[in-house]
């Protein structure tokens, strides 16, 4: 198992030590300190011939925990809803995203991924199917940098009102999308981990 972890069109990869590294830029993650982790983040995302950085680990979980304690560690949720043949997406920040937002005090990853739905689409009767995989990335917070864990799950809906955009997230517009449109129109302009997503589960 390899666990992706994505900053902006740049992609760092943690995987254990026996998995073919040859001809890749790769880093003995174990051997770094928290410092020289941020370190070789920062140097990596300067780099213009590389889109790609490897950290080596003997171990992914023990390797996925020392890299979360160099950065703030965030837990998010969200939802990949579905309705019939379509898809919902909203639209922030100029680009195409799937509703989600950060986990409350005591709260667990399904309550915040259905409160967030809630929140940030103005739908309701939504119904958790299966959990997805998680996916990190990585962001500007602050004077640093933030690491998020996103958990999503696959959700239905029997929702048949009108959408109501939580302006104040700065989302836009809220809509569905099938999977044509979600080709033409999503995975032109969304972000990479999204991007995953739409390929992974629903184009896959």
């Amino acid at each position: 198992m390899n666990i992706t972890i994505f900053y902006l069109s740049k992609k760092i990869f943690i995987q254990e030590k026996n998995q073919n590294t040859e001809n890749q830029l790769f880093k003995n993650l174990d051997t770094l300190k928290k410092r020289e982790i941020v370190d070789e983040f920062e140097k990596f995302i300067e780099e213009t011939n590389s889109d790609n950085l490897i950290l080596l680990t003997e171990n992914i979980d023990k390797g996925l925990d020392k890299f979360k304690k160099a950065f703030k560690f965030i837990n998010a949720a969200g939802g990949l809803i579905m309705k019939e043949n379509n898809f919902l997406f909203i639209y922030r920040y100029k680009r195409w995203d799937l509703p989600k937002g950060k986990l409350e005090m005591g709260e667990s990853p399904e309550e915040a991924a259905i409160r967030e739905c809630e929140e940030e689409c103005g739908i309701n009767a939504l119904k958790i199917k299966h959990a997805l995989p998680s996916t990190y990335h990585i962001y500007a917070h602050k004077n640093g940098y933030a690491l998020k864990k996103t958990y999503w799950y696959k959700m239905s809906t029997t929702f048949e009102g009108s959408f109501k955009p939580q302006l104040e997230e700065n989302i836009e517009k809220v809509e569905w999308f099938d999977k044509e449109q979600i080709q033409q129109h999503v995975l032109l302009n969304s972000y990479p981990a999204i991007q995953h997503i739409v390929e992974t589960i629903i184009l896959s």
